[in-house]
């Protein structure tokens, strides 16, 4: 059943903004530097408020409560493509997902009450999942999401269609150890196994299966991480840093290597090289390479995302937090705005 929510008129500015943008249009109105306001306005239900950009939160590092086990809960702010900000709830900053906006903007998904629901930025019109569905993964064009229903035998998975809301069973089901990692325009599904439990070893190369929504397998394609950047492995081998997405459609992968660089200054922490390597899920050839800054005093950057073909980071610097847009094909960075301090961000279809 799908919940339909609707304002008494339509925005006069919805027909312009639901037009088709770019990854890379999305962020280009955000201001040069992101502060929080300083009273912020709600979300509003009775009008459209355009594509949103990223979503942000002020982390609090002194908001632990060891006696309840308990994190703080901060506020949300969703950051449109205009350099508007309005308020969205609170959210924990430690282990909450409850909310997402798709990767063109127009959906932002939120969850209340013990189930998710989907509004449409670039109108008022808002629509309830089912009740028992989790949110997965964003289709790769905004159209679709893929939901998971857990069941005795795995998780069972439909497709939540945009902007109708019709919802499809699909035949293929989960496994423990395969991963999601992106909806192919609400067609295909590329998964990978990873390795888990307290025997668990690294994996020197990534196969993606692509699959089509009724579980048939149609192709793979291999990450091979190490013939791409040496020693090293994709990180972590129990939650390892995967990210899908994109345009063209591709998998990211964080990879560490083994070997600590030498020649550091007498007294420096030594940091292993860190390193972002893609895959094309189209073709199967290589998406390219990133070498990120590893964690060195106040100097670090962290993998958010896809934007159309560029990857998206956080780099933190002793002065500030940027965030930045690469290009894989040259490897050159490019700033989209500075943030507040201790800032998490989402970005789109993440």
């Amino acid at each position: 059943m799908t919940v339909w929510r609707t304002g008494a008129t339509r925005s006069p500015a919805s027909a312009v903004v639901a037009a088709p943008v770019t990854a890379r249009e999305l962020l280009a109105g955000l201001p040069g530097r992101l502060l929080p306001p300083a009273t912020p306005t709600a979300l509003p239900t009775d009008r459209a408020v355009g594509r949103g950009a990223l979503l942000y939160q002020i982390d609090d590092p002194d908001g632990f409560d060891a006696s309840t086990g308990a994190f703080p809960r901060r506020p949300m702010y969703l950051v449109t493509a205009t350099g508007e900000q309005f308020g969205v709830g609170l959210v924990a900053t430690v282990g909450e997902f409850s909310q997402a906006l798709s990767p063109d903007g127009r959906w932002f998904a939120q969850r209340r009450d013990g189930q998710w629901w989907i509004r449409d930025l670039t109108g008022v019109t808002e629509r309830a999942v089912p009740p028992g569905y989790e949110l997965r993964q964003w289709s790769t064009d905004g159209r679709a999401l893929l939901l998971e229903q857990p069941s005795g035998d795995g998780e069972a998975y439909a497709a939540f269609a945009l902007p109708g809301g019709e919802l499809s069973p699909l035949a293929l089901r989960g496994t423990p150890g395969r991963r999601m990692l992106a909806f192919l325009d609400g067609r295909e599904l590329a998964t990978a196994e990873f390795n888990v439990g307290p025997n668990a070893r690294p994996q020197g190369q990534l196969t993606i299966a692509i699959q089509d929504v009724d579980g048939r397998t149609v192709r793979s394609v291999s990450l091979a991480t190490t013939q791409q950047v040496g020693p090293g492995d994709v990180r972590n081998a129990h939650v390892p840093l995967v990210r899908g997405g994109g345009d063209p459609p591709a998998v990211w992968a964080l990879v560490i290597g083994d070997e600590v660089p030498t020649g550091q200054p007498e007294g420096a922490r030594a940091e292993a090289p860190m390193t972002l390597v893609g895959v094309d899920l189209r073709s199967g050839r290589p998406a390219g390479r990133i070498d990120l800054v590893p964690p060195r005093g106040a100097e670090s950057e962290y993998f958010l995302g896809l934007a159309g073909s560029e990857v998206l980071l956080q780099r933190m610097t002793a002065d500030s937090s940027e965030l930045v847009a690469v290009d894989p094909a040259t490897g050159g960075r490019r700033v989209l705005t500075l943030l507040p301090g201790r800032a998490r961000v989402i970005v789109p279809g993440d």
